[in-house]
């Protein structure tokens, strides 16, 4: 495995490895998988995908009905999709291998990963089958270093998944792109606000605002730990980084607290109109019985703030 410590020697032998690039599919599709192994482990070093993404795109859109999907999944984070060198096809082409591959968390990093750079894509999200969306229920653990992650995490990509009105898809989509690896821009952090207050407010959605609020309790847990800590795994981060997504993840979590009380305090209402009504009824000579209801606890002491901050 190519280290952050090669990138040197990697970007000098380049065009080498970009021109065994169609070499590695021809290996793959007579069972030979260790030349596209190789090259994922050179692509996947941190700024690696810099200057290796235009020719993945080309090889990618380049991919005919023959073309192996196992490469076609595997390589499809490191192309370029925002700038629209994949087209339509390649889209179409990239699902369908999805569904032809079969499932290991390397194969789920790698679609999710791609999925949400293609959906954070204007032009190229129209063409996602409805279907791969569910792909987000796997949740498999993304890596340090993911595209995905930042791109899907964009105000555009959290208001397609809130339209898609399923809950569940909803609370994977937060415990993907909530990381402490990803600082979340201003307009996702807006819509992520929005989402909270309109889908988990309420007192049916308990267990998902439960979920995550430990979600965030761990981000920022791992946050806690430092810079020293991180950079172990991602070299790239600096205090910024940490100062930001601390941040934002204890607003985003303050929000979850707002409405998980707003929810006790409904279910406190309406427990005691019942229990007072029953006591109207059937004990009128103790009108002023009392109900007690248990808060959710989710008390924690992490300093209050709020959701109006700016980038």
């Amino acid at each position: 495995m190519a280290r952050v410590g090669d990138l040197d020697r990697i970007e000098c032998k380049r065009k080498a490895i970009i021109a065994l690039l169609p070499y590695s599919v021809w290996r793959e599709r007579v069972g030979d998988h260790r030349m596209t192994d190789a090259i994922l482990g050179i692509v996947r070093v941190p700024n690696v995908g810099v200057f290796m993404a235009q020719s993945i795109s080309t090889l990618l859109r380049g991919g005919g009905p023959d073309f192996p999907n196992r490469v076609m999944i595997l390589m499809s984070p490191y192309a370029n999709w925002w700038f629209w060198t994949p087209n339509a096809n390649t889209v179409t082409q990239w699902a369908e291998a999805a569904l032809a591959v079969p499932y290991s968390e390397e194969v789920g990093q790698s679609v999710i990963d791609a999925l949400l750079q293609i959906v954070s894509n204007g032009y190229l999200e129209p063409f996602i089958p409805v279907s791969m969306w569910a792909w987000l229920k796997k949740r498999p653990s993304l890596p340090p270093i993911c595209n995905g992650r930042k791109m899907g995490a964009w105000g555009r990509v959290v208001r397609m998944v809130q339209e898609l009105g399923d809950i569940e898809i909803l609370e994977s989509y937060f415990l993907l792109v909530w990381s402490e690896w990803n600082v979340i821009r201003q307009d996702g952090f807006t819509e992520m606000g929005t989402a909270i207050r309109e889908d988990l407010g309420g007192i049916g959605m308990g267990r998902h605002r439960e979920v995550l609020i430990k979600r965030l309790d761990h981000v920022l847990g791992q946050l806690d730990r430092g810079l020293g800590h991180l950079r172990q795994q991602n070299p790239l981060l600096d205090e910024g980084h940490i100062q930001k997504a601390r941040e934002r993840y204890g607003e985003l979590r303050e929000a979850l607290l707002e409405v998980d009380k707003e929810a006790s305090e409904i279910l406190t209402r309406m427990s005691f109109r019942s229990t007072h009504s029953f006591d109207l009824l059937t004990h009128p000579q103790n009108p002023t019985r009392r109900s007690f209801v248990h808060f959710l606890s989710y008390a924690y002491s992490r300093p209050s703030t709020t959701l109006d901050a700016h980038a």
